[in-house]
C-alpha cells in the first residue's frame, strides 16, 4: 500500500494514470516518491511519468502550482555528508529530463527541459532558466534573471512585469493539464 501526504491508494489508482490529493495535486502512478513522508506539496501540483522525487534522502517541499515534466529528477543536495532539505516555492515549470539538485527555488521560475541544476544552488524569484542550460554547484542566480548556456550565464534581466507572465505560465500549465486529463 503506498501513501501520497498520508492518503492512501488503492490498488486501481497505483496501476495507471494519476493520483488526486485533497489539495489538488495530481501524482503520475509512474512518478517515483521517495519517503512520500518527506515530500510535502502544497497544491495545485502535477508529478508527471518517469518524475523521480528523493524524498528519502532529506525533506522537499514543493509549494502551489509546480509542475515537473516527464523524467525529471529532484534529489536534496549533499553537504557535510548528509542532504540538506530542498524547497520550490511556487508557480514553477520543470521541463522533461531535468537534473535538479537545488537548495532552493523561489516563486514564478522557468526551467527549460535537459537543464541540470547542480548541488547546493539557489534561484532567486521570477527567472527564466533556458533549455539545455548547466548550472554548477553553489551557483545563485539573482531575481529577474534569463540565463542560458554551459556553464549557465545570465544573458538578460527581465522586466518587473516577468513575474506576472511567469506565474501565468504556471497556472496556466497547471489548467491545461486538468483540461487534458478530465478523468483525473
Amino acid at each position: 500500500e503506498r501513501t501520497i501526504n498520508g492518503e492512501e491508494m488503492t490498488d486501481n489508482e497505483q496501476e495507471v494514470g494519476y493520483i488526486k490529493t485533497a489539495t489538488h495535486n495530481y501524482v503520475s502512478r509512474q512518478a517515483i516518491v521517495s519517503n512520500p513522508s518527506k515530500v510535502e506539496l502544497k497544491g495545485k501540483s502535477v508529478l508527471k511519468p518517469g518524475v523521480n522525487i528523493r524524498g528519502d534522502l532529506a525533506v522537499i517541499r514543493i509549494g502551489r502550482y509546480c509542475i515537473i515534466e516527464e523524467r525529471s529528477d529532484i534529489s536534496p543536495p549533499p553537504l557535510g555528508g548528509k542532504n540538506i532539505p530542498v524547497v520550490f516555492r511556487g508557480n514553477i515549470v520543470v521541463g522533461m529530463d531535468c537534473k535538479i539538485e537545488a537548495s532552493a527555488i523561489g516563486t514564478n521560475v522557468f526551467i527549460g527541459p535537459n537543464t541540470k541544476i547542480g548541488s547546493r544552488c539557489i534561484i532567486k524569484d521570477c527567472c527564466w532558466i533556458e533549455a539545455g542550460t548547466v548550472l554548477g554547484k553553489d551557483t545563485v542566480i539573482p531575481p529577474f534573471s534569463r540565463v542560458k548556456g554551459d556553464p549557465g550565464r545570465v544573458i538578460e534581466t527581465l522586466p518587473p512585469s516577468a513575474g506576472l507572465g511567469l506565474q501565468e505560465l504556471a497556472q496556466t500549465t497547471y489548467l491545461d493539464f486538468l483540461s487534458t486529463h478530465p478523468s483525473t
